[in-house]
Order: C-alpha cells, then sequence, then structure tokens
C-alpha cells in the first residue's frame, strides 16, 4: 500500500466544499488534484483541507475537509519512483502522463467543452477538442487525448461523503452524522453514523483488505 498526501490549494478547498451534483465535477476535481500530488509537497501527518491519494488494491482520492470527508475512485495508473517523493500519474492505456501540456489540455476540454454542455455529439465534441488543441504551442497527440477524455465520462466514480452537517440536521431524517452514497439528487441517498469519524475511519470503511462494516438498526 502508498498514501501520498498534499494540502489543498484555496482554489481547490472552495472546489471541494462545494456541491458535487454531476461526473462533471468530480472530473475537475480529479484534474485540480492531480499537479498538487506531482508536484506539491508529500506530507506526513494528515489535517483538514488535504487530499489523500491511497494506492493498493483500490486506487482512490480523498478530500478531507473540516465537516465533510469524502471519496472516488482514481482512474490513472501511478508510478513510484525511489528518488523522488511525488507520484508520477499517468494513464496506462495510452502510457500518456497526465501532467503538463497533457493536463492542461484535459482541463480546458472539461471547463469549456463539457462542463456546461451535457449533450453534444461526437463529432462536434471532437472538432471543439481541436480548436482547443490548437490555442496550444506544443499539441500532443490528439487520438490518445480522446481516449483519456472519454475514459474520465465512462469511468465509474464510487463516489462516497461522510457529513458532519449541523446546519440541515433533523433527527433520523437527516443525522448529524451520515453517509451520503452518491452524489446526484435522482440516486443519492444517506445512512446514519451514530458518532463523528477519523479521516482514517472513513478510508478504512472503503479499504477492501480490512474487515467490512456493520450497519445495525
Amino acid at each position: 500500500m502508498k498514501e501520498f498526501k498534499v494540502n489543498m490549494t484555496k482554489r481547490v478547498s472552495e472546489l471541494a466544499s462545494n456541491p458535487i451534483r454531476t461526473k462533471n465535477h468530480v472530473i475537475m476535481l480529479l484534474l485540480e488534484a492531480i499537479p498538487l500530488l506531482t508536484y506539491g509537497e508529500i506530507e506526513e501527518r494528515t489535517d483538514a483541507n488535504q487530499i489523500i491519494l491511497r494506492i493498493d488494491k483500490m486506487k482512490r482520492l480523498f478530500f478531507v475537509l473540516d465537516e465533510k470527508i469524502f471519496s472516488f475512485n482514481f482512474p490513472f495508473s501511478v508510478e513510484i519512483v525511489t528518488e523522488q517523493s511525488n507520484p508520477i500519474i499517468y494513464d496506462s492505456i495510452t502510457n500518456l502522463e497526465i501532467s503538463g501540456i497533457n493536463l492542461a489540455i484535459l482541463k480546458s476540454a472539461f471547463e469549456e467543452i463539457f462542463f456546461e454542455k451535457e449533450s453534444q455529439g461526437v463529432l462536434d465534441l471532437e472538432t471543439e477538442l481541436l480548436h482547443i488543441m490548437d490555442s496550444f504551442e506544443m499539441k500532443p497527440n490528439k487520438d490518445q487525448i480522446w481516449e483519456i477524455l472519454k475514459k474520465l465520462l465512462v469511468f465509474e466514480s464510487g463516489y462516497l461523503r461522510y457529513d458532519y452537517d449541523e446546519i440541515h440536521e433533523n433527527g433520523k431524517l437527516h443525522p448529524l452524522n451520515h453517509l451520503d452514497i452518491n452524489y446526484s439528487s435522482d440516486s443519492t441517498f444517506k445512512i446514519g453514523i451514530s458518532n463523528k469519524i477519523s479521516s482514517d475511519t472513513f478510508i478504512d470503511i472503503l479499504d477492501i483488505n480490512t474487515n467490512c462494516y456493520f450497519l445495525s438498526k
């Protein structure tokens, strides 16, 4: 098992504090987290306003905030280099490293094409991607970028969130401490829990190598 912890920037902390309602929100947070993991200072202690990348049988990103912790699947591969603290993050299908110009184009694509436009034809998307790539001096392989975009659009996020929610607490209907499974209003539901939990406990709930937690009514 390998774990990387980095502090959030103000921008990422603000993004992570906002409600996640769509897959595009998940993808934008993922793309904002990657440069912090590859270039930021790796921390030893777990504190609030941190991102944790945990690599084992599961690959997950965890966002630790003061009153909530949430996690989703990490769809890329990680290479660990002995001489450096930070991981190298790449796509295993195209073997393309997710950094520099590649990351910049991916972020631009989701900000300009996908974030506000939920339904477009594939040909329109490809045309807009070419337009975005033309705005960069260095141009990576379009087909490789397109493969990664498709991967991000279809990967299973496996979203789970823990909330300590004093503002909306409403007895057993909306418990003070609860887990939110899924993010969209059509599919999300809550499971109340008795006590406040730490980030370590939240990670342990999702760790397939440790004993399962049980529901009791």
